[in-house]
């Protein structure tokens, strides 16, 4: 947005997002900013930016999320589904530290 010189408004309506909804994910708003866009409006968002959704995260500093097929997907849900509620805990626990480990890496 910056490189381009365009404001909440201007990115707003090539969006079709709300300058509230915009501001408030900038400004890391508690109400709704914190949890930021879900995947339909991210991918509104960079459609309107002119860009890709892994070009959004970069210039937002964040973690660009791999790429996953369905079927790896589903190998894991099912294997996740098949462990107790205390592994559940675990393997939920160890996500957790290798997702925060990432942020913190340079």
């Amino acid at each position: 947005m910056r490189e381009k010189d365009w404001t909440l408004s201007t990115l707003a309506r090539r969006s079709g997002l709300s300058v509230s909804t915009l501001h408030s994910w900038k400004s890391g708003d508690r109400a709704t900013g914190n949890r930021g866009p879900n995947p339909d409006k991210l991918r509104q968002l960079a459609a309107g930016a002119g860009l890709t959704v892994a070009e959004v995260f970069e210039a937002a500093g964040r973690h660009v999320p791999a790429a996953i097929d369905d079927e790896e997907e589903r190998r894991f849900l099912h294997l996740f589904r098949t462990l107790d509620t205390a592994d559940r805990g675990i393997v939920e626990a160890m996500m957790q530290a290798m997702r925060e480990r990432q942020k913190s890496a340079p």
